[in-house]
């Protein structure tokens, strides 16, 4: 068993350059999954890709950086967190030149791969160290809250950084202008990034890392062909992820050092990965409708979509760092649940907005602020508690999960989304195909909506009142009982 104390935090130079640092990094990789949406097109004519090879240029970075992450975050704590977040970094800049050099398909996205392999090792590396640094309750909200607002307003403007790039100089700058930004990163991570010493004592527990990789992969995979019609493959793939998931929950609870020690997730701070789970997946659901509703009802370009979501993007960059400040004082017992319930009524009145000739102002925009809202209230919150429960020496692996938990929730969000939107079109009048796709859209937004008023319930029973310390040294023991928040 892993008695090992907790080290003492390491000394940094700047923390506020530092936190810059981590913060941008996980813009970029953010930015770098979502990027290529807009580009897509320009890629497509030419490369000359077929609808396949389209696809698998778009989800490739995606689903490997969704699926590693785990085992991304394990390599931080066996391996170091500032050598994984250095390599990371490398990585993810020669996966993105190769990017942008690509002649042909195969080989792009062979480096959309590698580039997501590189992230996935940076991302889970780079908010360890966060959280290795800040250590107080008040100075980690603080620093969660920046993260948690930075992600999110790069997963929510890489449309709009992917049009601009691809206008101005062609969409082979998507990808190049990721390279100087990482030689920057990586160059001030020697002066900027602390050497945290490496967990005695932890293996890479490469078997379990695999069973998790394989699960995450079949169930992406799973529902992205019950997205695109094939039922049965998706219905077998998903059984697949069942499966590997049963068993790496069985070697988990047998192992004397898990990948994934169960025992973090008996506590009531541990189920604060359920609501980063909703409050993903129903945002993102609300974000792909609504963005499909603006370029195929509205007509707009993907452009003009993409700037219509910066107020919801710069809202929740404001209420993140008004909630990391507040949070120890109101509790996420009480946030989450105001938080869910903001997001349901957003996606609520989004769905009641879609209508062939419903205006900016008056129809989507205030249904983007209430998602804003309640997406930067409920992440932060969620996020700060997830990770309270989690021993720093256990934080790559931590926030290897937790952000694979956005990840699956998110890709879950837009299969399901898909979805029923698709069955909701039953709803619609006969012989009227525009007007049957908004009744499609709506279902399906108000089915996301429910799903979060009822996480809105459900947090406000199960949450802690209060954010607690950081976990104490022996947290993570598999055998012995939890140390962090109690269940009663």
């Amino acid at each position: 068993m892993d008695v090992t104390a907790d080290p003492a935090p390491p000394a940094v130079r700047g923390t506020g350059l530092f936190l810059a640092l981590v913060c941008s990094t996980q813009f970029v990789l953010l930015v770098g999954g979502t990027v290529v949406t807009v580009s897509l097109p320009a890629i497509g004519a030419e490369l000359a890709l077929t609808p396949g090879q389209a696809q698998g240029v778009l989800t490739a970075f995606m689903l490997t950086f969704g699926c590693l992450l785990l085992l991304g975050g394990r390599a931080a704590d066996v391996l170091g967190r500032r050598r994984l977040f250095l390599i990371g970094l490398a990585v993810f800049a020669v996966g993105s030149l190769l990017c942008a050099v690509a002649t042909s398909a195969g080989p792009l996205i062979a480096a959309r791969v590698l580039a997501g392999t590189g992230a996935a090792m940076a991302s889970p590396a780079a908010m360890s160290l966060l959280t290795t640094v800040f250590v107080t309750p008040r100075e980690r909200s603080r620093a969660l809250g920046m993260w948690a607002a930075v992600g999110a307003i790069g997963a929510t403007l890489g449309n709009v950084i992917g049009g601009l790039l691809t206008s101005v100089g062609g969409w082979r700058w998507i990808f190049l202008v990721n390279v100087p930004v990482c030689v920057l990163a990586f160059v001030a991570a020697f002066s900027l990034v602390p050497a945290v010493p490496r967990v005695p004592g932890q293996r890479l527990a490469l078997p379990d890392g695999l069973l998790a990789t394989g699960a995450v992969a079949a169930l992406i995979l799973g529902l992205t062909q019950v997205q695109s019609g094939a039922v049965l493959l998706g219905a077998g793939l998903v059984a697949v992820a069942v499966v590997l998931g049963g068993l790496f929950a069985l070697l988990q609870a047998r192992s004397a050092d898990p990948l994934l020690p169960l025992s973090l997730f008996r506590t009531r701070t541990a189920t604060a990965f359920l609501f980063v789970l909703i409050t993903a997946g129903t945002s993102i659901g609300s974000y792909f409708t609504s963005s499909l509703y603006m370029q195929d009802t509205l007509g707009w370009s993907a452009l003009q979509a993409g700037l219509a979501f910066v107020p919801w993007a710069a809202l929740i960059a404001v209420v993140a760092q008004v909630v990391s400040r507040n949070l120890h004082r109101v509790g996420p017992r009480l946030l989450v649940p105001l938080a869910l319930t903001s997001v349901a009524a957003g996606g609520t009145l989004l769905a009641l907005s879609l209508r062939p000739g419903a205006t900016y102002l008056t129809g989507l925009l205030p249904a983007f602020l209430l998602l804003g809202l309640g997406t930067g209230a409920a992440g932060v919150a969620c996020t700060v508690t997830a990770m309270s429960g989690i021993p720093r020496r256990r934080h790559g692996v931590g926030a290897g999960a937790l952000t694979s938990t956005q990840a699956v929730g998110s890709a879950l969000a837009i299969a399901l989304v898909a979805l029923l939107a698709q069955l909701g079109t039953a709803f619609g009048p006969a012989g009227d195909a525009v007007a049957a796709t908004l009744a499609g859209q709506r279902f399906a937004l108000l089915v996301a909506s429910g799903v979060a008023l009822l996480g809105a319930v459900l947090a406000a029973v199960v949450l802690p009142r209060r954010v607690p310390p950081p976990a104490g040294p022996g947290a993570d023991v598999a055998l012995s009982p939890p140390a962090a928040t109690p269940l009663t």
